[in-house]
């Protein structure tokens, strides 16, 4: 399943193949600053059925991985400018954000320790609790190490793994969660964040 969509900006000026030494070299001459913008409406959501639906969200949190910024867009929002500098690279992954009541908003961003930290969710639950009031997202997740959430509200309480776990929260709607590798699981974490 997909959850979200990725944009890749890459600086790749000043280097290139050497045919006198056999291997790639650079050219620092040619290092220069690469400017650019993108935008939500550039990722092809239609490329997949499962995915067509993603691309009609109202709203979207964006995580910038070599940046570490979070914010949110739409559709109708500017594009993003960026400068990339020589040699490096930025990855933009737009998820759309889903509204679980009147007032809480949540978006997975996935395991920013990762290339595509999207693509380690392997399972996306959203139960709404109408009467009861309680809201819960439930995630499959493999991989270990730091795992990015939008929420414009701090949950009540996460599990992982079936046990009560703490968790961050900052008012900019970062909600980071460290996960372990279990071998025994195959890496794969379950976890439930209450609202």
């Amino acid at each position: 399943m997909l959850y979200g969509g990725v944009i890749g900006a890459f600086n790749c000026q000043g280097a290139g193949w050497d045919p006198k030494e056999q291997r790639i070299k650079g050219y620092s001459q040619c290092y220069k600053p690469m400017p650019g913008s993108v935008h939500v409406s550039e990722i092809e959501w239609d490329q997949k059925k499962d995915a067509a639906e993603m691309g009609e969200a109202e709203e979207y949190a964006v995580y910038l991985s070599k940046a570490e910024k979070l914010f949110l867009t739409t559709p109708k929002s500017e594009a993003i400018l960026m400068t990339i500098q020589p040699s490096t690279f930025e990855i933009f992954s737009f998820v759309p954000i889903k509204k679980l009541n009147l007032t809480t908003k949540f978006a997975p961003i996935g395991v920013t320790d990762m290339f595509n930290s999207g693509g380690a969710i392997q399972v996306l639950e959203y139960n709404e609790g109408g009467a009861t009031g309680k809201n819960n997202v439930k995630i499959k997740i493999k991989g270990g190490g730091n795992f990015l959430a939008y929420s414009n509200v701090s949950p009540k309480k996460c599990c992982l793994n079936g046990a009560e776990a703490g968790f961050e929260w900052s008012g900019d709607g970062k909600l980071a969660l460290k996960l372990p590798w279990i071998e025994e699981a195959g890496g794969i974490s379950d976890v439930a964040f209450i609202f």
